[in-house]
């Protein structure tokens, strides 16, 4: 879509009062949708969060130190490109 915002509110503006409110609730709604949308999300993750929270309370000798997971990375990422 190449529209100048400016020219399309200028367009709208020129529309009889019922086609710009018809227009203004479809906006209204988009936005509330992608509220709902990121909520969710938000939620999903909040959720996700807590669950690994949980499971490292649960069994902190689980944990490993940062050093030694991004040395392993490392180490696969080297081993990877190398077969590349």
């Amino acid at each position: 879509m190449d529209f100048d915002v400016e020219q399309l509110a200028a367009a709208v503006l020129r529309l009889p009062t019922a086609d710009r409110a018809s227009l203004a609730a479809r906006l209204l709604a988009s936005l509330d949708e992608e509220a709902a949308e990121r909520a969710a999300y938000d939620a999903a993750w909040e959720a996700e969060l807590d669950r690994r929270e949980a499971a490292a309370a649960a069994d902190p000798e689980g944990d490993l130190p940062a050093d030694l997971v991004l040395a392993e990375l490392r180490a696969e990422l080297a081993a990877e490109r190398a077969a590349a």
